[in-house]
């Protein structure tokens, strides 16, 4: 009888997992859960350097945030979450990549595109937060924000996709030619995100670029505009996300 309830806890435990909701997803100052954000973090000579203004589909156009851009309780830090938490406590089913041609520890040479980023997922849902911040996040560490990054305008863009998206994804990192600095990829996750965090992979032949439409959680349609290196036009490697308004 003990062997069968305990067989019974274990496969309800089964069920209870599968069933259970994804933490890996945009959020908000208060926590709640957003398809896509964008962040405006005001220079320093508007004040300390840690206001931020935000913008999701429920605002109707920007808001000042009631919290600083280091806050343990703002937009980032809610959003960062399970990256925080994973730092605590490893767990399986989650992965993450840091990605910065300004890293917090290391250098990245010149051939790696001038691209900074955040992808993290589970096998539900995941985000890819862009941002222009140099040594964001800092390395395997509670206090996520730099210095460094409060003297300057930053902006930061979050979108929230379904797990099947990440292959995708991987694929525009590979085209800008990314420098991870910190990641853990489960090998159960896309090989396309693997090969990126090794640095091991990259275009090998033409077409230098690659335009790809990606579809948020909610239905929202982004365009994703990537080019490598060898593209040829003597600008810096770069990613671009778009909101299509219709």
């Amino acid at each position: 009888m003990a062997g069968y309830r305990t067989l019974m806890t274990f496969l309800v435990g089964i069920v209870l997992f599968q069933g259970g909701d994804s933490d890996v997803k945009c959020r908000d100052d208060q926590g709640n859960v957003v398809d896509w954000y964008i962040l405006y973090k005001l220079p320093s000579g508007t004040g300390d350097g840690l206001s931020y203004l935000y913008m999701d589909e429920s605002t109707n156009g920007w808001k000042v945030s009631k919290k600083e851009i280091n806050s343990k309780s703002g937009t980032l830090a809610n959003t960062l979450k399970p990256l925080l938490d994973f730092y605590k406590k490893q767990t399986e089913g989650f992965g993450y990549m840091l990605y910065n041609d300004q890293p917090p520890i290391g250098t990245a040479s010149a051939s790696y595109g001038h691209s900074k980023g955040v992808v993290m997922l589970d096998k539900k849902s995941g985000v890819w937060l862009s941002h222009s911040t140099p040594k964001f996040p800092q390395y395997r560490t509670q206090d996520f924000w730099p210095s460094s990054g409060s003297v300057n305008a930053q902006t930061f863009m979050c979108v929230t996709y379904s797990f099947d998206k990440f292959n995708e994804i991987g694929l525009q990192l590979e085209y800008i030619h990314a420098y991870p600095y910190d990641s853990a990829i489960p090998t159960t996750f896309p090989n396309e995100l693997r090969c990126v965090a090794q640095r091991s992979c990259y275009p090998k032949k033409e077409p230098w670029t690659r335009v790809k439409n990606l579809t948020s959680m909610n239905g929202r349609d982004f365009s994703s505009f990537a080019k490598y290196t060898r593209f040829g036009d003597g600008e810096c490697l770069h990613i671009r996300l778009m909101i299509k308004v219709f």
